[in-house]
């Protein structure tokens, strides 16, 4: 009878041994699905981590190089009128003085004449121009607005790159509202265009005489 208590509890005992490395061996299985799920879940943080990171690389690297361009263009906008005897302000101030002293101009604009850029710009003083060639030849527009006590306008003023330097073809007003109409204030287009005419050599021309 004792041996059948002491066989019976080696039996028990092994058998809560067996459980006990059953839990543990189903403990560590456990841990370690865990680990690998947090490293893989580590992974695909950083992974997302990285991308995220040259996504804004890229896009601060988009901005810098559209942020240099518009500085360099401003730059060059700036330098070239400058260096240059003609550019939209110039013609712009020489256009308003020869409109001011113009009659006309005056009679239908009204007192207090004023000249400014886009009116639709925040300050006023974006001049609307624009170069462009015919034949080789350089030519440029130049447009702005005038406003007087009576009247307002968009002026027109275009000029001419010849071999002595810029010359105007013409300064012409066009009237806003009703009646239509413009103001010529000077036109020497017959002269500017003229230049580009071919020379002709009339000594081997022969004229016949009338006779009589």
């Amino acid at each position: 009878m004792g041996y059948i208590l002491f066989d019976l509890k080696v039996t028990l005992f092994q058998e809560d041994t067996r459980l006990s490395e059953k839990k543990q061996s189903s403990s560590d299985h456990s841990v370690s699905v865990f680990e690998r799920l947090n490293k893989e879940e580590t992974k695909a943080v950083t992974v997302t981590q990285k991308v995220v990171e040259n996504a804004k690389t890229s896009v601060n690297l988009f901005v810098v190089i559209g942020g240099c361009g518009i500085v360099l263009y401003l730059a060059y906008m700036v330098l070239s009128e400058f260096f240059s005897n003609v550019s939209p302000s110039s013609v712009f101030k020489m256009a308003m003085k020869k409109i001011l002293k113009d009659e006309r101009a005056s009679m239908i604009l009204g007192d207090k004449i004023k000249g400014f850029g886009d009116p639709n710009s925040r300050t006023r003083k974006r001049l609307e121009h624009q170069p462009y060639m015919v034949a080789d030849v350089d030519y440029l527009r130049v447009v702005f607005h005038v406003e007087g006590s009576k009247r307002s306008g968009v002026v027109s003023c275009d000029l001419k790159k010849s071999k002595n330097g810029w010359k105007t073809r013409y300064i012409i007003i066009n009237l806003d509202g009703f009646p239509p109409g413009k103001v010529t204030i000077e036109d020497n287009r017959h002269e500017t265009d003229a230049e580009d005419l071919p020379e002709v050599d009339y000594s081997d021309v022969a004229f016949s005489e009338d006779s009589e």
